[in-house]
């Protein structure tokens, strides 16, 4: 088949300008050091490109949020290790009131001392992290969590929700523990069980041990000891409005037991004093140190007084041993986000460089087998050069 010169020319023309494209890619190629100078040079490998960068962003959003994340955990550990060293210390503070004879002046220095532990938690449990927010307050974080009313009572207005931040693909982890779980969910008492005496007592019995006789035995009735005389009392089940036994002699130190409690009682009650037992309640330990803030400003010398205040610290004891387990509660919350936190960006790093590994192959150029790619078609280019010359030195004459 013969072709005209003009088809003859043409086709020259034509390898001439594939080869002088080829090259100039292989240049821009060499300038960015990418393969792929546009999708449509390979729509599967750009396709495959897009879903990867896409991964490394959604990787580096979830490392910012993991620094985040791990700043407000480290400082609410900070916070509630601080709340459990004020519980501890108020804890040490009950049991030197327990041991030994004091004074008056001693029992107001310690009532300043737990005054200023409860200032001290209450400040904590208002505290904010490093973004400015209120650590307790769940996801109301611009709203002040507690507050005192004019009656004295704390008010926790915070809510019970806790933001989950993403940190990984369908992984989140809670930003923080709530002001109730901390410092309004803690039980009175001891296993569900608390104890109280009448004000009006008059004797100096006192509450030692109290709870359950054994797991679960104990209904929450609201159960009562009422002495009758200084060595015998009746045991009363005031919800039920019972009498559960009367005339039980008594020696200090005794252990009762009724309706699903032991109950140890110490000291000598006087006829018609009265201790209750009722189901464990929630108790701030805001209002659990103002409570014994409040007896210790009252004791005086007497010593039906000093009973009360012994009962009192009797209860506080218990009551702050429930707050610190509280605190432990949270704290070791905090110490497993933060393990969790370790492991999970140890694992998005590794993701990263494996994504990351797999772009630079799909997408990074191999410069030394461009730079002889670039060589052979440069020569490949003056070759079609040098015939393309030839063939525009043909006239139409040569071929008649």
């Amino acid at each position: 088949m013969r072709i005209s010169t003009q088809q003859f020319f043409q086709l020259n023309m034509n390898s001439l300008q594939e080869h002088a494209e080829r090259l100039s890619n292989t240049q821009l190629q060499l300038t960015r050091g990418e393969k792929l100078l546009a999708p449509a040079d390979d729509p599967g490998v750009a396709t495959r490109i897009l879903g990867l960068e896409q991964r490394i962003a959604s990787l580096q959003q979830y490392d910012r949020n993991l620094t985040q994340l791990e700043s407000n955990l480290l400082t609410e550990e900070t916070a509630v290790t601080q709340v459990h060293a004020v519980l501890d210390d108020a804890r040490e503070r009950l049991i030197d009131i327990n041991n030994g004879v004091h004074s008056l002046a001693d029992y107001q220095s310690f009532a300043d001392d737990l005054t200023q532990m409860r200032d001290q938690l209450f400040s904590l449990a208002n505290g904010k992290n490093a973004s400015g927010e209120f650590m307790f307050a769940g996801t109301a974080t611009g709203s002040q969590p507690f507050l005192r009313d004019a009656s004295g009572a704390y008010i926790y207005q915070g809510n019970q929700q806790i933001r989950e931040v993403p940190v990984a693909v369908n992984r989140t982890l809670a930003q923080g523990d709530t002001g109730y779980q901390l410092f309004v969910d803690i039980f009175n008492g001891n296993q569900g069980v608390s104890a109280s005496v009448n004000p009006a007592n008059s004797g100096t019995g006192v509450v030692g041990q109290v709870g359950p006789s054994q797991p679960g035995s104990y209904n929450g009735d609201h159960l009562r000891v009422r002495f009758t005389a200084p060595d015998s009392y009746d045991l009363i089940n005031v919800t039920t409005a019972t009498t559960v036994a009367t005339a039980q002699p008594y020696t200090s130190g005794d252990s009762i037991s009724f309706s699903g409690i032991n109950i140890t009682l110490e000291g000598q009650p006087a006829t018609g004093d009265e201790f209750d037992f009722v189901a464990s309640q929630r108790q701030t330990p805001f209002s659990m140190l103002d409570d014994l803030v409040n007896t210790l400003t009252a004791t005086s010398s007497a010593p039906n007084d000093l009973a009360k205040l012994t009962n009192a610290v009797n209860r506080g004891l218990e009551n702050i041993d429930a707050a610190l387990e509280q605190s432990i509660g949270v704290r070791t919350r905090v110490g497993n986000r933060l393990q969790t936190l370790d492991t999970v960006r140890d694992a998005n790093q590794a993701f990263d460089i494996s994504y990351r590994t797999t772009l630079s192959e799909l997408q990074d150029l191999d410069f030394t087998a461009a730079a002889a790619r670039l060589a052979d078609q440069q020569s490949a280019l003056e070759i079609a050069q040098a015939a393309f010359v030839r063939v525009q030195g043909l006239s139409l004459f040569n071929f008649l």
